[in-house]
């Protein structure tokens, strides 16, 4: 049926002719025929008959006009019928009440039918027909009204169907956006990645450019050292660069992003640009969320590149703690005495706030001060769901 219903509707203008056309030359084919319920014979009639039903043609596109012409010609061709003969072509008739249901909106359709159906009354009783017709009369106020709550209830359901499709392309638009937004949400956070590892690597690529510079001539050995390790966090910085373009490309994702798991990693590079890192891990040791995880991956990376900028020749102290509801994590440094406890500007722009950042998309809570040795960075992640031990 709905099948029929989309033919229908993509051929409208064909069908309704094709109904026109038909029910014209049926009633002319009546009227050649001689039969009584099409009204006397004559020119009067052939012209009351086609305006009874070609105009139809043309009901979608002009309702009211076609449905008053499509009245006004049955009236006058009721009024014209001689006393005691029935009239019996009013197919045409009822196909306009159908217009009128379906097209017109309600007030105005009612308004016509309670018009029509009362000047056909009034036309039955003056012609005699009262009360020896009464039967009659009420079959006919009934086809009548029957005909337009049909056109009605197809109106209303029309209605509802463009209100449920306008729906289903609100919701697919939505959607549409929504996926938008997530793409550029995740692009963002992407680049906010890369800024954070391009960073750390430019920081040690610095730090130890620095110290090859003050043990060139003097520690050839040291300074042989430094370099190779300038090259080798060079190496890993481009590695970690064409990675997350890759991202951003169609190429999709070629390895996981870091979490709690890598950390030894993270250690040993910072130990071998040469601050001693100490790890402490309290609680236990459990998968949780890897966007938590990067999180904290990111924090601690980013607290140990401050460290590293800034200790000198002091050390550095990692804790992560496990606690049932949160993930807290601690990265405090010891440095030598004259070196300065405050993070530098420059750092301090990007490093401290994109770590608070990444602590509020989780709505935990951060610190960041200077304690009487050095600078400690401090935050908690809430944990919703723990997940299974490791």
């Amino acid at each position: 049926m709905s099948r029929i219903g989309r033919a229908v509707s993509a051929n409208a203008l064909l069908v309704d002719t094709a109904v026109a056309v038909s029910l014209a030359a049926l009633s002319l084919v009546s009227l050649a025929s001689g039969a009584r319920g099409v009204g006397p014979a004559g020119a009067l009639t052939v012209v009351l008959l086609l305006l009874e039903s070609l105009p139809l043609i043309l009901r979608r596109r002009y309702p009211l006009a076609v449905v008053l012409t499509v009245i006004s010609a049955t009236i006058v061709h009721i009024a014209v019928t001689p006393e005691g003969q029935e009239l019996d072509s009013g197919l045409g008739f009822l196909v306009a009440m159908y217009t009128a249901g379906e097209r017109l909106e309600r007030p105005t359709s009612l308004a016509l039918v309670a018009l029509t159906g009362a000047i056909v009354a009034a036309q039955f009783i003056g012609r005699g027909g009262f009360p020896e017709g009464l039967q009659s009369l009420i079959q006919t106020e009934l086809i009548l009204v029957v005909a337009w709550l049909v056109g009605d209830v197809s109106r209303v359901r029309g209605l509802y169907t463009q209100t449920l499709e306008k729906q289903t392309e609100l919701l697919h638009r939505e959607r549409e956006e929504r996926a938008r937004r997530a793409v550029l949400e995740e692009r963002e956070r992407i680049a906010r990645e890369l800024h954070d590892v391009v960073a750390h690597h430019v920081s040690v690529i610095v730090i130890q450019a620095g110290g090859a510079m003050r043990a060139l001539e003097r520690r050839p050995v040291e300074a042989r050292t430094a370099l190779e390790a300038i090259e080798s966090t060079g190496r890993q910085a481009l590695t970690e660069m064409r990675r997350f373009l890759g991202m951003l490309g169609e190429g999709g994702v070629q390895e996981p992003m870091p979490g709690l798991d890598r950390l030894g990693d993270l250690l040993e590079h910072i130990r071998s640009a040469g601050l001693p890192v100490e790890l402490i891990v309290e609680g236990h040791p459990r998968q949780l969320d890897p966007g938590l995880e990067l999180s904290a991956y990111r924090i601690i990376q980013e607290g140990l590149t401050n460290s590293l900028k800034h200790a000198g020749g002091g050390q550095a102290r990692v804790t992560v703690r496990y606690q049932p509801n949160a993930l807290e994590i601690s990265i405090e440094d010891e440095r030598q005495p004259g070196e300065s406890p405050e993070v530098e500007p420059a750092h301090d722009g990007r490093g401290l706030v994109g770590m608070r950042e990444r602590v509020a998309m989780f709505r935990g809570t951060f610190a960041a001060q200077p304690t009487t040795t050095g600078f400690r960075v401090t935050a908690r992640l809430p944990v919703e769901d723990a997940g299974s031990a490791v």
